[in-house]
């Protein structure tokens, strides 16, 4: 995205609950996508970027504690008496949010999330549905439609709210629409797991395209499945540890072994 003109990267996750374990995740990737942007400079440019481009990490949190959450977050790695260095994240509890304030944000984005919603109840639900079909076309509220039905399911409050934007929703955007249907299928674990799914394809995306610049050669598809492989099996920040650690000739074989 582009703002004041200035190119922006923006690393969004969404997370059912905040935990310790996110802010160190947000690092892991935002370094990740860091390292992509470099690489990118340096193969158009012959280095990376003096001044490189901006990239905002942002956690969206769809349930959790009643306490309101601070607006950002951090994983430092410098010494508490130094300055600060590391990764600083925006906390957005969209729970603790109103309708108003999520609509406020200005993007069709934002007000999928509204069933989460502190304040929300049918005549809100029903008034950003209007909205957003008068701000989309059909395919993109059928998916932002869907989008909100897959969201109200994961309210922890229990408000029924789930079947209210349902009934508010035509019924070919409920049923025939993939995303819900599958949802219903798998039930909210399977379609965390999906989420979690996505999550590792995104970084191993990032992480072969480090492997082979360690190793100055594209991977083969066998290698390129095996990596996949290890980073089901042992994670992203084992595997990362590896890449980073490991001889070119100690990773290719790496590559050959079985995953653990």
């Amino acid at each position: 995205m582009k703002v004041g003109g200035e190119r922006r990267l923006l690393h969004a996750e969404w997370t059912l609950a905040m935990s310790e374990e996110i802010p160190f995740r947000v690092f892991e990737y935002h370094c990740l996508t860091a390292l992509a942007v470099a690489d990118e400079a340096r193969a158009s440019e012959g280095a990376p970027a003096r001044q490189p481009t901006p990239i905002d990490s942002v956690v969206v949190v769809l349930s959790g504690r009643e306490a309101p959450w601070p607006t950002h977050g951090a994983y430092r790695t410098s010494s508490p008496d130094e300055p600060f260095s590391g990764v600083q994240l925006r906390i957005e509890a969209v729970y603790q949010r109103t309708v108003a304030e999520l609509a406020a944000r200005g993007s069709p984005f934002w007000l999928i999330f509204t069933p989460l919603a502190a304040d929300a109840d049918r005549s809100k639900l029903n008034q950003v549905i209007e909205e957003l079909r008068a701000c989309s076309g059909e395919r993109q509220f059928g998916e932002l439609g869907a989008a909100m039905v897959a969201l109200a399911e994961a309210d922890t409050r229990e408000r029924g709210l789930a079947d209210v934007v349902k009934s508010l929703l035509p019924r070919e955007v409920v049923m025939q629409n993939s995303i819900y249907r599958e949802g219903k299928a798998a039930g909210l674990k399977e379609g965390l797991e999906k989420g979690l799914e996505k999550g590792l394809e995104k970084g191993l995306a990032l992480l072969a395209h480090q492997v082979e610049r360690r190793l100055g050669r594209p991977l083969s598809a066998a290698e390129r499945s095996r990596l996949h492989e290890r980073l089901h099996a042992e994670g992203p920040e084992k595997v990362g540890d590896v890449v980073l650690d490991l001889s070119a000739a100690d990773l290719s074989m790496w590559l050959t072994a079985t995953a653990s």
